[in-house]
């Protein structure tokens, strides 16, 4: 290993396929029998938590003293020992042939950055019924790296992880489980074409997300339709601005401030969505994750029920990922705070929020059912609406010439193609949906079209 490509490691942080340690002591089997029942990785002695280089002194002692704990570990343990820097020793952990590992403490599998112990009946179940190389891992030889590589998403990644754009690009995308070299020759795995390919449906068609809008409270009336196909956090964005557009939205302005109250927080929204993509069933080819809005609720769906090994029961409590490496990717962009802590953090929003508990479900696909704010619900629990007066189903959803004036009363100075991408419909259709609310003397243009500004005369024309 090259002291450029430890370095980039060490930007990158600690992961699922890295763990840092100052000095050698009795966890080391711990992280040993982790790597070994998960993908493998590298513990790197002589380095701080925070990426710092402490150093340690690598003596022939030392190097006995791990070989003989992986040997310890039952079965024993493959790995390898490379002396990086003259004081940083990495200890490279085979992902094992011979699952489950086990020290004298018990079953360890790694999960995020962590090794998380497991109940022997749970960890044998999961490792015999999952496959030895999982979905998010395969590599894709059938894809052109160079061509079909995001430098933008790359970009946008390294951004949102806070790593530096310097980093060499190869060595951490394999350090991040996102790209493998193969005779020299670099593939995508499943995980990378996910985050860093912008058309993912190209290679994997059931990796979009389709939302919906019904009209009445049964799957009957549909009143609108969008797939997302890019990907994953662009999915995840884009699936939250669907929703925005079909939900009760409060604004609030304090000191110049302007702040958004979603009926269901935004960040709830969030976290369902986010745990939909990262936690499905990638091996059911059938099936993709649905975001169906109704008047009364939302209902986020996703095929594959729970992780194998993880019981009823530690559902909300214990975490159990079966796409790891997306989790990991996730988790470095900051889209997951702390694996195991989305569900919990859902709840809590809610109940900050007075809203009723979410209800999850679990079969053959996992599901969670947010209820949504409205009059009938408001006046329910004795409170009164705060998102303004009661729509029928039919009404449930702002026509555009309604969603443009909300648009422009946010922003007079938004253009006709941001208009547009916001409502959903084309260039064209904003312009006649304009010349009509001229005509009524609801809108006008103050000034030239570029450098001048909306001006809405009848704002009470969206309540209508």
């Amino acid at each position: 290993m090259t002291k450029e490509e430890l370095n980039s490691i060490i930007q990158q942080g600690e992961g699922y396929y890295t763990e840092f340690k100052q000095n050698y002591n009795s966890d080391i089997k711990k992280e040993m029998v982790a790597f070994a029942n998960a993908s493998g990785g590298s513990i790197f002695l002589g380095i701080n938590d925070n990426g710092s280089i402490s150093g340690i002194d690598i003596t022939n002692e030392l190097l006995s003293k791990i070989h003989t704990a992986a040997n310890e570990c039952d079965p024993p343990v493959s790995i390898q020992t490379n002396k990086v820097l003259n004081n940083v020793l990495q200890i490279k952990v085979h992902e094992s042939n011979k699952k489950p590992h086990r020290t004298k403490g018990g079953f360890y599998l790694r999960v995020g950055a962590n090794a998380q112990k497991m109940k022997t009946d749970a960890i044998v179940e999961f490792l015999e019924k999952d496959g030895r190389v999982r979905f998010d891992e395969r590599i894709r030889d059938d894809v052109d790296f160079e061509k079909n590589f995001s430098d933008q998403l790359w970009n946008g990644f390294l951004n949102l992880s806070g790593i530096t754009p310097s980093v060499n690009k190869i060595a951490a995308l394999k350090s991040l489980g996102a790209v493998k070299t193969l005779d020299k020759k670099h593939y995508f795995t499943n995980a990378g074409l996910l985050l860093f390919t912008e058309n993912c449906c190209d290679f994997l068609p059931h990796s979009y997300i389709t939302c919906v809008t019904y009209s009445s409270l049964e799957k009957v009336d549909i009143f609108d339709t969008k797939d997302f196909c890019n990907d994953i956090i662009t999915n995840i964005e884009n699936a939250l601005t669907y929703i925005k557009r079909q939900i009760n939205v409060k604004v609030e302005i304090t000191d110049t401030v302007r702040k958004e109250i979603w009926e269901i927080p935004k960040v709830a929204l969030r976290e369902a969505i986010v745990n939909s993509v990262v936690h499905r069933d990638y091996l059911e080819t059938g099936a993709r994750v649905v975001i169906e809005i109704f008047p009364d609720r939302i209902v986020i769906s996703n095929p594959g029920g729970l992780p194998k090994g993880l019981d009823r029961s530690e559902f909300g409590h214990y975490s159990l990922t079966r796409n790891a490496v997306v989790a990991n990717l996730m988790q470095r962009a900051r889209y997951i705070e702390k694996l195991g802590t989305g569900i919990p953090r859902i709840k809590q929003l809610l109940d900050q929020a007075g809203l009723p508990e979410a209800s999850f479900n679990f079969n053959h696909f996992f599901s969670i059912e947010l209820q949504r704010i409205s009059q009938k619900l408001a006046k329910s629990v004795g409170n009164e609406s705060t998102y303004g007066s009661e729509k029928s189903s039919e009404e449930s959803s702002e026509k555009s010439s309604d969603k443009i004036i909300r648009l422009i009363s946010e922003n007079k100075y938004i253009t006709i193609k941001e208009l547009a991408e916001n409502i959903g419909i084309s260039d064209r259709a904003v312009e006649k949906q304009i010349e009509k609310l001229k005509k009524q003397e609801i809108l006008e243009r103050v000034g030239a079209d570029k450098g001048g500004h909306w001006e809405v005369k009848y704002k009470d024309s969206q309540d209508k």
